[in-house]
């Protein structure tokens, strides 16, 4: 088993002087609007009777550790999701390490240990969270192991926007086909690819098209490869810059590595070293092989016209680099 030392330490520590009583847990990747419902509920009730709120997270992701073969890849990092879980407002998050052998443990030890470690008086969960080998440890189980423990378990329902349940799974679905509109609605922001800036071939800038170049996390969801338009922020500047931004391999330049590319439309700043948020909005095409590198010019400047046209509808004034 993974050391339950470690797990009763990181409770523990999460906890804090505070004792946290109003406590949550779930995988949380992406965070999206149905984790954050849920989230800012369990708040609310915590600050409602004057108790602390505690969010208990894995990483990795449980289905990274038990089926990485079928695992499409990630909405967000680890990082990404702790700060998306502590901008919900929750007291603390507790990150506990997810191994094969934590998975074996059974509801009811990983219950007690929770309960004796943070003092829980509620548990607030999805309606269809599962803990456990084989999942056993739904919600009818987790409530007779609180009633036996001293704790309730209220389980939020799944949310619905637009006739579609909000979940990690339909998101992720989302991404994969390149419907990032989609994503971004049942996110609640939009799917985010970030890295520092590299040196790549600089072939970019030879065509009128400089490029910051980042290799993507490599258990993110990769997204299909084109042409997407995006708005990117650099770190340490306050600003955001409309952008387009390329996903693949290059197959008329024959580069081979995949790489995200992005081109800030009106900068001209050096970003070697920078880390780079890309944040993806719009797919304007698929990616395609040209016959020259003068007809890939011609499309490139056709996807930049759209691509300001697309950010003209949305009312950013590009030039400024911010939005209106």
């Amino acid at each position: 088993m993974i050391g339950r030392d470690a797990v009763t330490a990181i409770l523990r520590a999460a906890a804090g002087s505070s004792r946290s009583r109003i406590v949550t847990i779930g995988t949380f990747d992406g965070v999206h609007r149905g984790h954050q419902l849920l989230l800012e509920t369990a708040v609310e009730r915590g600050r409602s009777r004057d108790r602390a709120s505690l969010a208990v997270t894995f990483e990795p992701l449980p289905p990274q550790v038990l089926r990485p073969d079928r695992f499409l890849g990630r909405i967000c990092t680890a990082a990404e999701k702790v700060s998306h879980l502590t901008a919900t407002g929750v007291d603390a998050v507790a990150t506990l390490p997810f191994t094969p052998e934590f998975s074996r443990w059974t509801p009811e030890e990983f219950m007690a240990t929770l309960a004796e470690e943070t003092d829980v008086e509620e548990l607030w969960v999805g309606e269809a969270f599962a803990l456990g080998r084989d999942r056993v440890g739904d919600v009818a189980r987790l409530s007779e192991i609180g009633a036996a423990l001293g704790f309730t378990v209220t389980a939020m329902p799944r949310l619905e926007i637009g006739g579609e349940l909000v979940s990690s799974s339909a998101i992720r679905m989302a991404i994969g086909h390149g419907e990032v509109e989609t994503a971004h609605r049942l996110i609640g922001r939009p799917f985010r690819v970030a890295g520092e800036v590299i040196h790549g071939a600089k072939f970019g800038r030879t065509i009128g098209f400089p490029t910051a170049n980042v290799v993507p996390p490599p258990d993110l969801i990769p997204l299909p490869d084109g042409i997407y338009a995006t708005v990117a922020a650099i770190e340490g500047g306050p600003e955001s810059y409309p952008s387009l931004t390329y996903v693949g391999t290059r197959p008329t330049v024959n580069t081979g590595a995949r790489l995200v590319e992005t081109h800030l439309l009106d900068f001209g700043g050096d970003l070697y070293g920078k880390e780079v948020a890309v944040d993806v909005l719009h797919r304007l095409r698929s990616d395609a092989t040209f016959p020259t590198i003068e007809s890939m010019v011609a499309q490139l400047r056709i996807d930049e016209a759209n691509g300001r046209r697309f950010f003209a509808e949305m009312g950013w004034a590009i030039s400024a680099g911010v939005s209106d």
